[in-house]
């Protein structure tokens, strides 16, 4: 497919697809979105994850498009975890290094058309603001890890696949 095609140019050789998600942003109380990098769900070794994100419909700043802090994926770690807790029966965030939050003035709206697509590292930092306007903004996001010959998905992740139902190609 054209979108392995787009992973493979971008490093994640062989891609696996490791969560999708439709995004619902209702007019007038659709939601913030803190701040927070990918890897941070989805973590391998060495980090890999990708997110595909489109614009189902038109995000501007005021239907809460999606927000960076650019160059913020440039030598970062992943310093916050979402992972299974010791019992495996639960989940919580863990912090691993710095978490503080930039200023708002660091941050640049991705204000972009229906359509559209923005491609996340999986180390960049990004938010939404809640939906304050009379329109909703929905999207729909792919995650795609490297396969198994160049990361390893971390075990205590909080998304966990039985044997049987491994990770899929993209």
């Amino acid at each position: 497919s054209r979108w392995a095609t787009l992973l493979e140019q971008l490093g994640l050789g062989d891609a696996l697809l490791a969560q999708s998600m439709f995004i619902f942003k209702q007019p007038r109380f659709g939601g913030e979105v803190r701040p927070h990098r990918d890897s941070t769900f989805l973590y391998t070794e060495p980090p890999s994850c990708t997110g595909l994100w489109w614009a189902l419909e038109d995000a501007t700043q005021s239907n809460g498009c999606l927000q960076v802090v650019p160059g913020s994926h440039v030598g970062s770690t992943v310093d916050r975890r979402f992972v299974l807790n010791a019992a495996r029966d639960g989940t919580l965030m863990q912090d691993t290094g710095d978490v503080a939050d930039p200023p708002d003035s660091q941050y640049v709206s991705l204000e972009c058309s229906a359509g559209s697509l923005v491609v996340l590292h999986g180390s960049l930092l990004h938010r939404s603001a809640e939906n304050k306007s009379e329109y909703s903004r929905h999207a729909y996001s792919m995650h795609a890890i490297a396969p198994a010959s160049h990361a390893t998905w971390s075990l205590d992740n909080w998304l966990q696949r039985p044997a049987e139902y491994p990770f899929e190609r993209v």
